[in-house]
């Protein structure tokens, strides 16, 4: 069977009622869990992960897979409306998001959110039914120096992305980092667990994004009434704004398909992500364009690159699930797992030997772009009545909100203690003009930098430095952090200096 008749008779197998269902549900609950902060995608697909043991391989998958694709969507709608992304992929829709829903836009944030996630994932996917019959060779060559370098790179490129203080930025990632290489060494040693039981394994993201991200904010939160002024609501529950929005999206086409494209590329190399994406495409968007200093107080250029990328990151990172057998997130290794348990082995031979089934996933994923627009607009439009309710109220229910959401993941009374302890940290941060999301990229892939650099010393030893200079790809990579790096101390040192004269 040729690929064009596998590809058939997958989108074929996908066209009955019980799949069209399964599809639906799983983008409905994606999409929930993915507008509550701190549950996760890979939080949302392992806990409804034992609801399809009974299922066929094909809808178990085809379920997974949209509450995965789902919740980076969900996490649009508190990014923007709260400035709590529901997941870290969403924490660059909020710098454009948040501010446009302060002047009574909120629909219109949300309508360009839709809009460029549905765009970016529907051709993300397109990309993976073409190309997923050939091994991703470009995620192979990426070795343990060019990994730990793209680590370094998810952090510092916060420091391009609009701050007011490059330099604060940087020690904000620096501290991430730091807290990140907590736990366990890859040789076997611990580190600075202080005793603590709980910390063996690391410090866990869930009580850091919840705690950086979300009780920060609702403890800024606390001065004010309401979180909009109430005269800008009406733009703010209007289903036109909504499509206003839709309309909008298309007016940057440029934007929207280089930002697409490198949602792709980097989510077919694992251990990236989608977080990584957004920042890189927001950080192109606003280098490129003619205002720059409109990013960060409400361009909508910057939530079109934001979730065109993060949404496109998925198709990438699918390929390499299923080609190559390597997990690009937490959410894709569920799905690895989920593979596995439904006796269907990933790798180059998968394509070969379950064609119709891969294909069939891929039109679901396809198909489930146009209800998660039906769903997502219902939701925002809804969701968007939290903004009327007087924090007195809303601030005591994200508490409890926040509260189980760091509680469920290991279950232990530690991870809330810990989310408290970093809530205040990132009250205090922004107080002074620290980065808290920077501390939190920092946190995520702290430990894979230092995995990676712990693999370079123990393949290279002392000659550490040839990973660096004799493999091209490191090599470009490591021009770009000293480059992103100069650039922000720079700024950081001597941009304020100017000031004054000017």
């Amino acid at each position: 069977m040729d690929a064009l008749q596998q590809i058939a008779t997958g989108a074929l197998s996908i066209l009955s009622f019980e799949t069209i269902f399964w599809i639906i549900l799983g983008s409905f609950l994606g999409m929930i869990v993915g507008a509550i902060p701190g549950l996760s995608s890979g939080m949302a697909v392992a806990l409804l992960l034992p609801l399809t043991y009974t299922l066929t391989p094909l809808n178990a998958l085809i379920f997974l897979t949209c509450v995965y694709v789902a919740v980076t969507y969900g996490g649009s709608l508190s990014a923007i409306l709260l400035n709590t992304p529901g997941a870290p992929e969403n924490a660059a829709t909020a710098f454009d998001g948040y501010p446009m829903a302060r002047e009574g836009k909120a629909g219109e944030a949300l309508g360009l959110a839709i809009a460029a996630s549905a765009l970016g994932g529907s051709i993300s996917y397109l990309f993976l039914m073409g190309g997923i019959g050939y091994v991703a060779d470009i995620a192979l060559s990426f070795g343990p120096a060019e990994l730990f370098l793209l680590a370094l790179l998810g952090v510092l490129i916060l420091s391009a992305v609009g701050t007011a203080d490059p330099v604060k930025a940087l020690i904000s990632g620096a501290i991430g980092l730091l807290i990140g290489t907590i736990g366990l060494v890859p040789t076997g040693e611990s580190r600075a667990i202080f005793g603590s039981l709980y910390l063996v394994e690391g410090v866990q993201i869930v009580p850091v994004l919840i705690g950086m991200l979300v009780i920060t904010e609702l403890l800024l939160m606390i001065d004010q009434d309401y979180i909009v002024d109430q005269d800008k609501m009406a733009g703010n529950r209007g289903v036109a704004g909504i499509f206003r929005g839709f309309r909008r999206a298309l007016d940057y086409p440029v934007n929207l398909c280089r930002s697409t494209v490198i949602g792709i590329v980097i989510g077919l190399i694992p251990a990236t992500g989608a977080t990584l994406a957004a920042l890189a495409s927001y950080t192109i968007a606003r280098r490129t364009s003619k205002n720059p200093e409109s990013f960060g107080k409400g361009n909508p250029q910057g939530i079109v690159a934001a979730e065109s990328a993060n949404n496109a990151c998925s198709g990438g990172a699918l390929m390499t699930t299923l080609t190559l057998g390597v997990p690009g997130s937490v959410a894709t290794a569920v799905l690895l797992g989920a593979l596995t348990i439904h006796g269907l082995r990933p790798g180059p031979a998968l394509v070969q030997q379950q064609g119709p089934l891969v294909y069939g996933l891929i039109s679901a994923a396809i198909l489930s772009q146009v209800f998660m627009v039906t769903i997502a607009g219902g939701l925002g439009h809804a969701f968007s009545g939290s903004l009327a309710i007087h924090t007195r109220i809303l601030v005591p229910l994200l508490m409890i909100f926040s509260l189980l959401g760091s509680y469920a993941g290991r279950n232990v009374s530690f991870d809330a203690y810990l989310m408290i302890g970093f809530g205040l940290l990132g009250y205090l941060m922004k107080k002074y003009g620290y980065l808290p999301v920077a501390v939190v990229m920092g946190v995520m892939l702290g430990s894979i930098a230092d995995n990676e650099l712990v693999r370079v010393l123990q393949l290279f030893r002392s000659h550490w430095y040839r990973a660096f200079f004799e493999r091209p790809i490191a090599f470009v990579l490591m021009v770009v952090l000293v480059s992103i790096l100069a650039r922000a101390l720079y700024q950081g040192l001597f941009g304020r200096r100017k000031k004054p004269a000017e």
